[in-house]
């Protein structure tokens, strides 16, 4: 048994994209479709017409490229309207051993409990339990006592927006299934179970922002949305070395911070632009690190497994080498991977993590809720039945 067709949609500052999850012969096949973005600013719409105009462009080259009919989409929120807190909720338990109904019951009234007008509440994520005084727990099921207090990640944003974005959708004839944030959406693809419980810091270096999520003990406790990106990377380039935005999309690509990643004896024997690349281009990179640091601060010397690179941007050659020398801590380049039934497991370009993200988020939701069945891997299930929050 298997989920209909999933598409997801990416709504970039650079680019729009629609991952494709299709099945033919029972297997599943992955297709990801994308081109320009148009009417977009720092992750969101700042043009509604030609947002608009732009996505209808792609849904009509991905129905012809698939020979399908897309009416029903999954979609990821970004931006700056993003915001994320902890909070934490007490429900009695009057001497009785934890169950399923308190953990229910705290989950409903935290949610209820955090709308705020003019937000929409997207994730709320169970981080840890504490039965009266002890030590937390990550499961309180079966455990006595007086009260049980949950620790819950929230991530919520703003109400208006998310209408005009589903509103968008709708006049290209889609039906928004689901929405789920972007950080969620690229570290779910891009994060190992080992790396989150030892703390690490993912950056998704977009088109136009660098969306991150911090995890501590393997779980979520922080997002934050930074706009340094690739496209003011692009323009930094365009103006320095007086060229089109696309002759300066290839130099990035070609020359990055090679210069930098090169040995210092052998830096001569580059080409002369690698070197001025490296200049324009290191100065808005190490503008990015430092909001970086900024926003990191607060975690210091609890990162183990480091920062981890994703997104488009962290194509950039070296980016990881020269980050790494900023921070004094591991850095690395990850790219997205996910496991389809049936099939190895698909590695994919960074520049995807969000797209394929938004797919596998989708696919852990689905997959928790044939868990009374049986009929999925306990192992999926777990990893993703406490990263999905409906949006209502």
């Amino acid at each position: 048994m298997h989920p209909k067709n999933l598409f997801a949609l990416d709504l970039g500052t650079t680019k729009f994209c629609i991952a494709a999850l299709m099945w033919t012969q029972d297997k599943p096949r992955l297709k990801l479709i994308d081109i320009p973005a148009d009417g977009m600013h720092r992750g969101m719409v700042a043009d509604f017409s030609k947002a608009e105009k732009c996505l209808k462009e792609l849904i009509d080259k991905a129905e012809k490229e698939l020979d399908v009919l897309i009416d029903k989409v999954i979609v990821g929120v970004a931006g700056s309207h993003l915001r994320s807190h902890l909070t934490q909720h007490t429900v009695m338990l009057q001497r009785q051993s934890c169950q399923h109904r308190h953990l229910k019951r705290m989950l409903e009234e935290v949610e209820s409990k955090e709308e705020v007008p003019f937000r929409e509440l997207l994730h709320c994520v169970p981080v840890g339990y504490r039965i009266d005084q002890r030590e937390e727990v990550e499961n309180p099921l079966g455990f006595s006592g007086n009260e049980v207090t949950g620790r819950y990640f929230i991530i919520d944003s703003d109400k208006d927006y998310l209408k005009d974005l589903i509103r968008i959708c709708n006049n290209n004839g889609l039906e928004v299934h689901r929405l789920y944030s972007e950080p969620f959406a690229s570290a779910s693809v891009s994060v190992d179970d080992e790396a989150k419980r030892l703390g690490l810091a993912i950056a998704d270096i977009g088109g136009g922002t660098t969306d991150g999520i911090v995890f501590q003990n393997g779980k979520p406790v922080d997002a934050f949305t930074i706009n340094i990106a690739g496209s003011m990377m692009s323009k930094d380039l365009a103006v320095g070395l007086g060229l089109p935005i696309r002759g300066a999309e290839t130099v990035k690509h070609e020359h990055g911070l090679q210069y930098y990643g090169e040995p210092r004896e052998t830096r001569h024997q580059l080409d002369p632009m690698a070197k001025k690349v490296f200049i324009i281009l290191g100065s808005r990179i190490h503008e990015l690190g430092s909001h970086l640091a900024n926003e990191l601060k607060d975690y210091r010397g609890l990162l183990g497994a480091g920062i981890l690179l994703t997104g488009g941007g962290s194509q950039v050659k070296s980016i990881d080498a020269f980050l790494s020398d900023r921070f004094r801590i591991q850095v690395r380049v990850q790219q997205p991977q996910i496991a389809l039934e049936g099939c190895e497991t698909l590695r994919l370009t960074a520049r995807y993590a969000t797209a394929v993200g938004l797919i596998n988020l989708e696919l852990g939701r689905l997959h928790a809720a044939e868990q009374q069945h049986g009929s999925w891997s306990r192992r999926y299930i777990d990893q993703f039945v406490n990263w999905i929050r409906e949006l209502s």
